[in-house]
């Protein structure tokens, strides 16, 4: 399994058996302890209180290499191409408790599927139509750190979301350590919390990528950062759609009918194919071999 496209589809294997990959190590530590830094700065207001905070990459432009890190951003193109922008990010942080449950919280686990309306609106099985990273800050292997939990295979399944304290048989923490990337199916039932007894705050930065056709999910108060950005980064802010003629109809959105200048993430002058497969495949190496 060395040729890069052979590891790639094993990738995608992987994604669509079990409906999530982690990637040890996409942060380094320096990039770890900088977004720490920035959560810390943007909770400290409260900073025994939980925080979940959406649309944060006008809020702090530490936020703003997620947006292209070259360890993460090819596996996305990979598993959705490149007409794709930023429709959703939050920062989590949660200090540790005495409480070893969740019963000190009315909405418990907090299990959901992320999409809002796609799930009423469309018959199961819905399309992919969006991923979801989550950039772990804390080192989560240890019980009762805060660990997201998952519940196996119900990205497949379509079952019900458990009640609020129910932690089903099916259900798993993700435990990783600090830097870690964990792409997962908008479709697999996950948990808002669990309980953190571990003496340390958990801080988690989730960044999901949607086709850009789909409607943000949040505010995306972005334009103050066009000229801090990069096309690339422009584009998965959503600042780069043109409207275009299309064999003489005019008015055609390039959100659907994207062109050059609508997605540079595909142009051909930003990266060669080859090298960027061989990229993701030694990354994707380092999660097959463990």
């Amino acid at each position: 399994m060395n040729d890069p496209v052979d590891i790639i589809q094993s990738a995608r294997d992987v994604f669509e058996e079990t409906g999530y990959i982690t990637i040890p190590d996409a942060l380094t530590g320096q990039q770890v302890a900088s977004l720490s830094s920035a959560i810390d700065e943007l909770t400290a207001r409260d900073p025994g209180k939980i925080h979940n905070v959406a649309d944060i990459f006008g809020k702090h432009d530490a936020f703003l290499e997620l947006l292209d890190l070259p360890t993460v951003l090819p596996v996305i193109t990979e598993l959705l191409g490149t007409n794709i922008w930023v429709n959703h990010s939050h920062l989590n942080a949660n200090p540790a408790t005495d409480s070893k449950d969740v019963s000190e919280f009315d909405n418990g686990y907090g299990w959901h599927r992320d999409g809002g309306a796609i799930h009423k609106d469309l018959p199961w099985p819905p399309p992919l139509l969006s991923i979801k990273i989550g950039f772990y800050l804390t080192d989560l292997m240890q019980e009762g750190s805060g660990q997201t939990y998952f519940i196996r295979d119900s990205h497949k399944t379509g079952e019900r979301t458990p009640s609020a304290q129910e932690l089903p048989d099916s259900a798993f923490p993700m435990m990783c350590k600090a830097g870690t990337a964990v792409l997962f199916d908008r479709r697999l039932i996950h948990s808002i919390r669990s309980a953190n007894y571990s003496g340390s705050k958990r801080r988690v930065i989730f960044v999901q990528y949607a086709f850009r056709w789909m409607a943000a999910v949040d505010p995306m108060k972005v334009e103050h950062l066009r000229r801090k950005c990069s096309p690339v980064r422009q584009q998965l802010l959503g600042m780069t759609t043109r409207v275009r003629t299309i064999d003489g109809a005019q008015g055609r959105s390039g959100l659907y009918y994207p062109g050059p200048e609508d997605v540079p993430l595909a142009h051909p002058g930003n990266t060669r194919r080859e090298s960027r497969l061989r990229s993701i495949a030694r990354r994707l190496l380092q999660v097959f071999r463990r």
